[in-house]
């Protein structure tokens, strides 16, 4: 029951980082949100921000599985690289709650410690991806860090862009364009 609660708690408040007005999310009101009392809410999470934590790190666990994943199969390293940005932007799309938090735009001074680390979180994303196209160094035209670093720019001009059309605009209705894109950039042929 006690993980059931827990995870309402976060379905609710991934579900209000959904909604427009997010500058008012309080612990009332994700507590009203999720159909239990504020005093049950403090009973599974010691702050707002341990809240937050928690929601950030399964994005954070979904993520980086997949691309644990990808890294250890025998794709390309072109083709790891692609699968990772299309498994990330999908995972934004259906998860857009996620996407104010990897944006910060759901952060307040309160959850520096979240925002600190989404700073590391793509840190680490840019790290696997620089990795991957490491096995394609004689294909690439720059660098595989410069590469790996406009796939992160990249990811988060995408973020940013559905989350201003107040997610009216998929990611998947134009990733493979913007990918196509990217890959005459980084790669010779």
């Amino acid at each position: 029951m006690k993980k059931d609660r827990k995870n309402i708690i976060l379905q609710s408040l991934a579900s209000m980082l959904e909604e427009r007005n997010l500058a008012k999310i309080t612990t009332a009101l994700l507590a009203e949100k999720s159909n239990i009392t504020e005093a049950a809410l403090y009973r599974h999470f010691p702050s707002k921000r341990a809240i937050y934590a928690e929601l950030f790190s399964f994005c954070d666990d979904a993520i980086f599985s997949k691309c644990n994943e990808l890294k250890k199969s025998k794709l390309s390293g072109r083709d790891k690289a692609k699968n990772a940005y299309l498994f990330f932007m999908i995972f934004i799309e259906k998860n857009k709650g996620f996407a104010r938090l990897l944006s910060r735009e759901a952060l307040s001074k309160n959850e520096q410690n979240v925002s600190d680390n989404v700073n590391q979180f793509y840190e680490r994303f840019e790290l696997m991806l620089k990795q991957m196209l490491k096995e394609e160094a004689s294909n690439l035209t720059a660098q595989p860090g410069i590469s790996a670093q406009l796939i992160v720019t990249s990811i988060e001009g995408n973020i940013g862009r559905y989350i201003r059309s107040k997610f009216k605009v998929s990611p998947s209705t134009y990733i493979e364009n913007v990918w196509e894109l990217l890959a005459r950039s980084i790669f010779i042929n």
